[in-house]
């Protein structure tokens, strides 16, 4: 790849890190709308109240406001004193073979 299309792919990589339920985006043929689901290879998308439209991520233009940030997982503590037991490697290696 050259150059440009290096910066294009990179382009599309973070926009689509930006999409997810909640963002608000246009698609190749200017219609505005909120992402509502993504699945496999499809983004579904509220166009107006009660019309939801099916969409291949390529026809996704840009991200005019991102996803809301949801929470990250937070692991629990396996102790009182807030410590997480780190699993074994070595048991983990074993169990895949």
């Amino acid at each position: 790849m050259i150059l440009p299309q290096r910066r294009q792919a990179k382009q599309r990589t973070a926009m689509m890190k930006q999409l997810g339920p909640g963002a608000k985006v246009v698609t190749t043929s200017g219609i505005y709308g909120n992402v509502v689901e993504i699945a496999d290879d499809r983004v579904f998308v509220t166009i107006a109240p009660d019309v939801e439209i099916e969409l291949d991520p390529r026809a996704i233009l840009r991200v005019v406001e991102a996803a809301p940030v949801q929470a990250e997982y937070v692991e629990e503590p396996d102790d009182a004193h807030g410590h997480v037991e780190e699993p074994d490697d070595e048991v983990q290696k074993d169990e895949q073979l």
